[in-house]
């Protein structure tokens, strides 16, 4: 911080220290703003106007523009420092007096902000003069003046426009005044409600954009043209795409950010976010994403062939088998792939298995599909067989019969099934009948005579089957462990709370005996440097020590279990609160709701420590004759053939 006198017009300002901070320098030219020292003190040109006009200052001869600017144009300062280090602001910083600032009314902000209205009016200020008092006319007919009295006039002024501006701050309009109009109001005199404010809209931004910059990018169904300049009718240009790695495929340009706007009273209005473009998002299989001198690329990370969404813009190269043969015993036997994509356009038939990653399968499946982390799409009908995905999801577009689909860590998603066996995480369904479905939540939107075990179950209507009832399993927490390990720890810390008192009331019993007594409290004085011992007393001293040396380190050993059992009883304490917490938060999304019941429909819960992982690995069969099966695990929540159901799980 720096001081200099305060360069005000003598008349109504007294020569003070005011104290600026170090942005800020007064000089015979004017009032000084270093836009360097500025820039490394964030919100310390608002800072300094906050306390100027709060403490009855003001600027005279102020450049408004260059004020706005300096509080809300964070560019513009820094445009400024490359033509110039040093703005002027205003010609110099005076007091404002109290009585120029009865002056100013009241101002009315409208729109929330958005602008602001003053109503002009003639102004006076109070002024004092004195009176002469006459008295009786002398010899001569004059009457003499035998003294004053002082008295007020009102005289008619003008507003200051940097009188108004530092005004209007303390009265929250801090931005936008129209200089213009209100210098016009105060020189011409007008009276009447005017808008002497005006929000600024925010500016716009730019969304980011994907540019391609390989030509090659898209698919040419052209014919080829040969070096003589011929159409060869066989082939075609470019009908799948190829490139070689480490090519550019597309780039990134970059969204600008827009400008943000202002408020009457200085509150920011965010511009909208311009949409961002995520090439990571973008870049799929077999590509990468490069950050060159120039921007952020796509570019190919292997030799393959380009698959080029262009609603999603999104891009990969792949190395892939697509085949329209299908699959069976005299044509290709058992697959086993190791590629990352197989893509089939015949069927699978009966007996035959198919193993590899991603899989689309175009036709009807009749044997087994088995994916190792990644997703099985079938278009076709699927009857018989297994379709399972260890990591992936599993999505089925037509009829499921008679078969086990299973994505115990993925999404299954079926649009009808019947006498099938559905396992995943989360598994939806439009229609199934006669099925065990199995996850962690189900949502279904008609079932018909099926068994359901989830913990969080969704169906839009429930009926039975041919005599068969629909049976909705609830998994909910098998708190019984944790109620044992609970009452455990609370058994172990009344114990050792017990034994520590008991060792207390031991070493208290210890020291009740007087003799014993008398030599702690010898001890301590000793000890404390109350008793100084000659050399005879020393000896005598000795001899008392090692007499009671037993029962001294008898209670040196019982405050030490003592402290055992108290770092025990803490252990156990806050293990049994973490151990409570736990319990407490199981079960918190378990719920059952049904929209419709039209035919029996039966729903009970089941504990289960693992919730629907305990069904991991059996058949059908094995799942109906658990979830059947009565037992203590077992409690009935409802049972009715028509009305709805919305349930949820309390400890």
């Amino acid at each position: 911080m720096t001081s200099t006198d305060l360069p005000g017009d003598p008349s109504d300002t007294p020569q003070e220290e005011l104290m600026l901070p170090g942005f800020v320098s007064i000089r015979p030219e004017g009032v000084i703003i270093d836009l360097r020292a500025l820039a490394l003190v964030i919100g310390g040109f608002e800072l300094f106007v906050n306390r100027l006009f709060a403490g009855g200052m003001r600027f005279s001869g102020l450049d408004y523009a260059a004020f706005l600017k300096l509080l809300y144009d964070a560019d513009w300062p820094a445009a400024m420092q490359g033509k110039s280090a040093e703005v002027k602001i205003a010609a110099k910083i005076i007091r404002f007096l109290p009585q120029h600032q009865t002056l100013y009314r009241a101002v009315k902000l409208l729109e929330g902000g958005n602008r602001a209205e003053y109503v002009f009016e003639p102004v006076s200020l109070e002024e004092i003069y004195d009176e002469p008092v006459y008295g009786e006319p002398g010899e001569d007919g004059i009457r003499p003046v035998t003294g004053y009295v002082s008295k007020a006039r009102q005289v008619p002024t003008k507003l200051d426009f940097d009188e108004f501006v530092a005004d209007m701050w303390l009265k929250e309009v801090k931005f936008g005044i129209d200089a213009d109009v209100v210098r016009q109001a105060i020189a011409s005199g007008t009276s009447g409600r005017m808008t002497i404010a005006w929000h600024l809209e925010p500016k716009a931004g730019r969304d980011a954009e994907i540019q391609e910059v390989f030509s090659g990018l898209h698919r040419d169904n052209s014919p080829k043209i040969l070096r003589d300049g011929k159409a060869d009718l066989r082939t075609f240009k470019n009908r799948f795409p190829q490139v070689a790695k480490g090519k550019h495929l597309l780039k990134k340009i970059p969204r600008v950010l827009g400008k943000p706007g202002y408020k009457v009273t200085g509150e920011v209005i965010e511009p909208k976010m311009p949409k961002d473009v995520d090439l990571y998002a973008l870049a799929l299989a077999g590509t990468s994403v490069e950050q060159a001198a120039d921007g952020e690329y796509i570019v190919s990370a292997l030799d393959g062939f380009i698959m080029h969404d262009e609603q999603l813009n999104s891009i990969s190269v792949v190395e892939k088998i697509e085949t329209t043969g299908g699959v069976s015993a005299k044509t290709t036997g058992d697959l086993k792939l190791d590629v990352d994509e197989f893509i089939e356009h015949g069927e699978v038939q009966e007996g035959c298995t198919v193993k590899g990653k991603h899989m689309t399968f175009f036709s009807d499946v009749f044997g087994n599909v088995i994916s190792r982390g990644g997703n099985i799409s079938i278009a076709g009908n699927v009857a018989g067989g297994r379709i399972e995905s260890q990591g992936g999801n599993v999505t089925l577009g037509k009829g499921v019969s008679r078969a086990m689909v299973c994505a115990r860590d993925g999404e299954v998603t079926v649009h009808y099934c019947e006498l099938s066996t559905i396992i995943g995480k989360i598994v939806r369904i439009e229609r199934a009948v006669n099925c065990e479905i199995i996850a962690d939540e189900v949502i279904i939107d008609v079932i018909e005579g099926c068994l359901i075990a989830a913990e969080k179950i969704k169906i839009i209507s429930a009926d039975e089957c041919r005599g068969r009832e629909s049976l909705v399993t609830v998994l909910i927490p098998d708190l019984s462990g944790f109620d044992q390990h609970i009452a455990t720890l609370q058994k172990r810390i009344v114990e050792a709370q017990e034994n520590s008192k008991a060792k207390v009331q031991e070493i208290e019993s210890l020291k009740s005996d007087q003799e014993f007594a008398k030599y702690l409290a010898l001890h301590e004085r000793i000890k404390s440097g109350a008793i100084k011992l000659t050399a005879e007393q020393a000896g005598n001293w000795r001899k008392l020590v090692e007499k009671n040396a037993k029962v001294t380190n008898q209670i040196a050993k019982l405050n030490a279990e003592i402290s055992a059992l108290d770092l025990s009883v803490k252990e156990s304490e806050e293990e049994l609160v973490s151990a409570t917490r736990e319990r407490d938060a199981m079960g918190g999304d378990i719920s059952c709701v049904i929209d419709k019941i039209t035919g029996q429909t039966t729903g009970q819960t089941m504990k289960s420590t693992n919730g629907a992982d305990i069904f991991t690995g059996m058949p059908g069969s094995d799942i109906r004759a658990i979830l059947q099966k009565v037992d203590s695990h077992k409690a009935r929540i409802f049972s009715e053939d028509s009305g709805s159901v919305g349930w949820t799980f309390k400890q």
